[in-house]
């Protein structure tokens, strides 16, 4: 028993001095980062994605690893928000869904901004829009870490339309729109009949005649999806496709502070970075349409300005019942 006893304490021994060694060592723990998307890997989205983990990479100096999953590998944005709240997935880049809190949606408002100068201001890391994010989000045990811009929504036509320039006048066409209010009523008060079709009906829909039109794409996938179908795309800006950086607040929270700083910070810079490849984007797909012969219309900042005066007026105000009044107030007076 002696010497079974002994032979215990050697190597309760051993095991300590080996700790010990581990711990003299220096050598700090990596904490990895899972990063679920839902974008392809040829998306702008996916190359900030790999620009946001080299950076953390480096200026951590390894000690934060970013592991991404692109391309809704891990759910779709619904299921990967779900996942940031319990933790299970670190960090999320994703149309951040309403269903915890309608508004939550407040940034596909129609005319939440006429255009980049504008869109940049609004969703800017400061502004009023990404103070309330903000709470928002905390509330639900997760960080908000901005917004990423991909594109301003135009409207894609088998036929021409018409009274283009005034708003509230009849459009003269039936067009396919995400069956979401903020999509809906937008484009109602532009002078468009809407019905909601599934995205994935919407070619055929086109193709058929059951639509005259779709909204719900940039130039991008306007011409990526629908080039061959579409004569006319009328960038009217009316709403923007503006995704979100969240993360688990207590993941981020026990990050070290140097570390949780460098994270923070590469999130909110790729975040503002992209509203300017957004609009280069916009540009060089509103050319290829034009090279695939289809009609492209843009408008001046007094016919946007006009357009979203008067949809703010009217649809902000079917919308008040899910994004509250004080919301809406916020934003307005934020323009000033």
């Amino acid at each position: 028993m002696k010497r079974i006893l002994t032979a215990l304490l050697c190597t309760l021994a051993l095991l300590g001095l080996s700790a010990c060694k581990d711990s003299d060592s220096g050598k700090a723990e990596t904490l990895t980062l899972k990063l679920a998307t839902q974008h392809p890997v040829e998306h702008m989205a996916h190359k900030s994605a790999e620009r946001i983990k080299a950076r953390i990479e480096k200026e951590t100096e390894g000690r934060v690893q970013v592991k991404i999953y692109p391309a809704n590998q891990l759910g779709d944005a619904s299921q990967l928000y779900e996942e940031v709240i319990r933790g299970s997935i670190d960090v999320a880049h994703i149309t951040v869904p309403d269903q915890f809190d309608s508004r939550l949606g407040v940034g596909f408002l129609p005319f939440i901004a006429r255009d980049y100068d504008q869109i940049r201001k609004v969703l800017a890391k400061g502004s009023f829009i990404d103070r309330e994010m903000d709470k928002m989000h905390d509330a639900l045990g997760v960080k908000y870490l901005g917004y990423y811009g991909e594109g301003f929504i135009g409207v894609g036509t088998v036929k021409p339309l018409e009274a283009i320039t005034k708003p509230g006048a009849d459009k003269g066409q039936m067009i396919r729109v995400p069956g979401l209010d903020v999509f809906k009523f937008g484009a109602e008060e532009l002078g468009f009949r809407t019905t909601s079709l599934p995205y994935a009906d919407t070619y055929t829909a086109l193709q058929t005649g059951v639509v005259d039109g779709w909204l719900g794409g940039p130039p991008n996938l306007n011409y990526l999806g629908f080039r061959d179908v579409i004569k006319n795309f009328y960038q009217y800006n009316v709403n923007f496709e503006a995704t979100q950086y969240v993360m688990n607040k207590g993941i981020f929270e026990g990050i070290a502070a140097a570390d949780r700083a460098v994270v923070e910070a590469t999130f909110k810079d790729e975040g503002q970075q992209s509203f300017l490849m957004a609009e280069s984007e916009d540009q060089m797909y509103r050319k290829k349409l034009q090279e695939e012969g289809v009609e492209v219309h843009t408008f001046s900042t007094q016919e946007l300005e006009a357009m979203a005066d008067h949809v703010r007026k009217h649809a902000w105000k079917r919308l008040e019942s899910n994004l509250t009044p004080e919301l809406l107030d916020g934003l307005k007076n934020s323009y000033n």
